[in-house]
């Protein structure tokens, strides 16, 4: 992004490391890394990867059973429109747009 100062500020995407860079130039002026995060033992990984599994499995679970549910809806939904097509089954069907020529 470029600055009054004939400087310009760039984020890099794949580190997120912001450089000043002299328009004139194009030497890099100043450069500001982000902060890492500190380093985690194993246990501390571990947990975490054992709770992310855990979440996993019980959304899998949820959309599993919503599936179920989905086929009864469905089936449902399919009957009603069986009922609403033998209700309307002596009814002109709708003129077709590519019929009109």
């Amino acid at each position: 992004m470029p600055r009054n100062d004939g400087r310009f500020e760039i984020l890099c995407p794949c580190c997120d490391t912001r450089l000043v860079v002299d328009a004139a130039t194009g030497v890099i002026l100043s450069e500001e890394r982000p902060k890492k995060a500190p380093v985690k033992s194993f246990d501390q990984a571990f947990t975490e990867v054992k709770g992310a599994r855990e979440k996993a499995d019980k959304d899998f679970a949820a959309r599993m059973d919503n599936a179920k549910h989905e086929k009864e809806i469905l089936a449902k939904k399919f009957e009603e429109a069986m009922k609403k097509a033998e209700k309307n089954k002596d009814e002109k069907p709708p003129p077709r747009p590519f019929e009109f020529d």
